[in-house]
């Protein structure tokens, strides 16, 4: 039985792809190629099998090089495996390369009409969606500009719109939609639901995990060209999140020791003793969150938004001044200089603001075992009408792979108006806190 007939879009089966180049060798001054002493390889992908059925979503995750932009050439057809078997089954929509597929020399328009022409559109389709096609994208008089001229935010702009509109069986997209801008994104996701629901079948690969767990059902992980792991979108992600914290946190301490013993305190954050009363509300905190990944060491226990009138809060009514108190209880002695983060994101699984205090050059002092501390970011929410998520890490140091915990999904807000425009917010995606404080709780005795 074929592939089709069984009602898989993709079959992808011990699908190998290597790349072979010699070490030696090379052209002659008389312009003939010289024998290669050797030859070297490359394994981009090895032994790679799945499947995926009619209207599936999949999500395909990986490190840089882990082999997830091959794969998804094999599958388009723009590069063939070097071992194994490819079978799509319909009409493939895809975003890869940035302008892959256009010419610059045209205009968006007449790309417009290339694009569906090589999906086997008739001319009379083509122009039946072409007002749909244009309003989606946004361009305006750009559209008869040439693309030459176009920014990457334009190109995937139209390069969206059009995949999506020309009836695609399958979509293929692979990190294009972290071009462009944050409410176009967002419009673009809207639409890619609303393909799912009429049976589309999309690979999605992106490393935004919340992305792929928001769109995607399932995923896939791949390392080093190789399959090493696929089921539920949840799993999968967490699976992943966990590979990028493998660096040994003994190498790290040592690290961050050699750095203290030199003398490198820049911008330490000193922890002020406060009674018990400041703790966090903290009930049902670890039964909220949508993951949690990390070491241990450190284990984050509580969180709230307080707002200057209201104390803590679940919902403002407008964006403004807030203070944001995160709960965190050590497990052991931690070094000096480990850096949080906080991360909100709007109810599309999008970034929309973070705040990290190596963003502004400060670190957190040497950290006592077995102590709770919260700390305070007072904070002007660039936020407009909608619901948030707030999502925090805590790692050795700002380019350390390696989390002594993270969490997802910590808290939620509601912002009930919307006063200023969206254009007034936009793009501001690293902001500075009004001011930050390291509170460390102890007995009335101690303080």
């Amino acid at each position: 039985m074929s592939s089709e007939q069984a009602g898989w879009a993709i079959d992808v089966s011990a699908v190998s792809k290597r790349y072979q180049f010699g070490t030696k060798g090379g052209w002659s001054i008389f312009g003939k190629p010289e024998s290669l002493s050797s030859v070297a390889g490359h394994d981009a992908l090895k032994d790679v099998s799945f499947k995926i059925a009619r209207g599936e979503a999949v999500g395909v995750l990986g490190r840089n090089g882990a082999g997830k932009s091959t794969l998804l050439q094999i599958l388009t057809g723009v590069l063939q495996p070097t071992e194994g078997r490819v079978c799509v089954s319909g009409r493939i929509g895809a975003l890869l390369e940035l302008g892959s597929g256009f010419n610059p020399e045209l205009s968006g328009r007449e790309n417009i009409f290339l694009s569906a022409a090589v999906l086997g559109m008739s001319l009379a389709d083509v122009k039946g969606k072409l007002s749909e096609i244009e309003s989606f994208a946004e361009l305006g008089e750009f559209i008869h500009q040439p693309l030459k001229t176009y920014s990457s935010g334009m190109f995937v702009r139209l390069a969206f719109s059009v995949q999506v509109h020309l009836d695609p069986e399958i979509l293929i997209i692979d990190e294009a939609l972290s071009v462009g801008d944050m409410f176009f994104q967002q419009k673009c996701i809207a639409r890619i639901r609303e393909l799912i629901a009429r049976g589309v079948t999309l690979l999605f690969v992106s490393h935004s995990v919340n992305a792929v767990k928001s769109i995607c059902g399932r995923a896939i992980l791949l390392e080093r060209g190789g399959l090493v792991a696929d089921g539920p979108a949840d799993e999968v992600c967490e699976h992943y999140q966990n590979s990028m914290s493998s660096t040994s946190v003994a190498d790290l301490h040592a690290a961050l020791a050699a750095r203290a013993a030199a003398g490198v305190r820049n911008g330490v954050i000193e922890a002020r003793p406060v009674a018990r009363e400041r703790e966090v509300w903290c009930e049902g905190f670890a039964e909220r969150l949508s993951s949690r990944s990390g070491g241990g060491e450190v284990q984050f226990t509580g969180f709230e938004v307080v707002s200057p009138a209201r104390g803590a809060v679940a919902a403002i009514e407008q964006a403004g001044l807030v203070t944001l108190r995160i709960q965190f209880d050590t497990l052991q002695a931690i070094p000096e200089g480990s850096v949080l983060g906080l991360l909100v994101r709007d109810a599309h699984g999008i970034d929309i603001v973070a705040y990290n205090l190596n963003f502004y050059g400060r670190h957190l002092p040497a950290l006592d075992p077995e102590t709770r501390y919260v700390l305070e970011y007072a904070v002007e929410l660039p936020l407009a009408k909608g619901r948030y998520s707030f999502h925090v890490g805590l790692k050795p140091a700002p380019d350390s792979p390696y989390f002594y915990d993270r969490c997802f999904t910590i808290g939620v807000l509601d912002i009930e108006a919307n006063p200023l425009s969206w254009g007034e917010y936009g793009g501001r995606l690293l902001a500075s806190p009004r001011s930050v404080e390291l509170l460390k709780v102890v007995s009335p005795t101690q303080c």
